[in-house]
């Protein structure tokens, strides 16, 4: 029997986390290959971009074999930080379409994932999605400058900002508005469901950290038996690979943060609106009639 995930309906928060890991078992070599196929040259860009931000920040302190002005330095770093921003928000925009109308996709067809649905939707969206990644950001940064407390209590609706806007196809502006209006009298419950899910994603993330930790920590050793010990030797290539590896498994596991967050969405959008209670009740009056 082909086992199918309900996307409408209320969840407890053991059934979001759960269903979250469900959704991957069932759909995650198709899921991943999708992400590959599209967000993956945007993946490779912010690999390289964080690479050549590593090279300019340990350069400047004289690793890699590099020794730059200060000017030099300031002019590199800057660029560097630039790239690294601009490549992680086109790589968000396209992981939340991908996922986003993957899921989408699935509710629509039953279970299955029409890649060419997808892959449609993700170019009809993906300037939206960006521009969305930037107001949420720049919200939620603002928050965080003025006052930990309001930068948190604004990430906990924001991230429901993109479920809305694929799901529902409203535009940024009224999406950004509407889940202010979706989490009332839900935030603390959202807020504590979105931290079990963040600690575990970092649970998972830290297996793929390890190697790095480990040769970080050997070779610290072995650069403190010398006697003109350099710091910044202990980035060398060997570190930024494994890095490297680290980094592609922290934005590729995000996948697991936005499936969940759909979840959420889904979750809430039934409480307050029963819309999948509706279409099942007027499902069962069809097959009646």
């Amino acid at each position: 029997m082909n086992e199918k995930i309900q996307f409408k309906q209320q969840r407890e928060l053991g059934s979001i986390l759960t269903d979250t890991f469900k959704f991957l078992r069932l759909n995650g070599k198709q899921l991943f290959g999708l992400i590959f196929r599209i967000a993956g040259p945007a993946l490779l860009v912010l690999v390289f971009a964080y690479v050549y931000y590593m090279q300019t920040v340990f350069g400047g302190m004289g690793g890699f074999g590099v020794t730059n002005s200060v000017e030099d330095f300031t002019g590199g770093f800057l660029l560097a930080m630039l790239v690294l921003m601009i490549s992680a928000m086109v790589y968000y925009a396209l992981l939340y379409g991908t996922v986003l109308h993957s899921i989408r996709s699935y509710v629509k067809n039953d279970g299955n994932i029409i890649k060419e649905e997808v892959t449609a939707g993700v170019r009809q969206n993906f300037w939206s999605l960006l521009g969305l990644s930037i107001l949420v950001g720049l919200m939620v940064g603002f928050g965080l400058v003025l006052c930990l407390i309001p930068g948190i209590y604004l990430a906990v609706p924001l991230a429901l900002t993109y479920s809305i806007h694929i799901f529902e196809k409203r535009d940024v502006t009224d999406s950004i508005s509407y889940s202010f209006k979706l989490i009332k009298n839900e935030w603390w419950i959202t807020f504590a469901t979105f931290l079990v899910i963040g600690i575990l994603y970092y649970v998972i993330l830290m297996i793929f950290q390890v190697p790095q930790y480990i040769y970080f920590f050997i070779k610290g050793f072995a650069i403190a038996e010398t006697v003109s010990a350099d710091p910044a030797e202990m980035f060398d290539w060997v570190y930024m690979a494994l890095s490297s590896i680290g980094i592609i498994a922290q934005y590729l596991l995000q996948a697991i943060l936005v499936i969940a967050t759909a979840l959420i969405y889904y979750n809430l959008n039934e409480k307050k609106n029963f819309t999948g209670t509706m279409e099942t009740i007027e499902s069962i009056g069809g097959r009646e009639e």
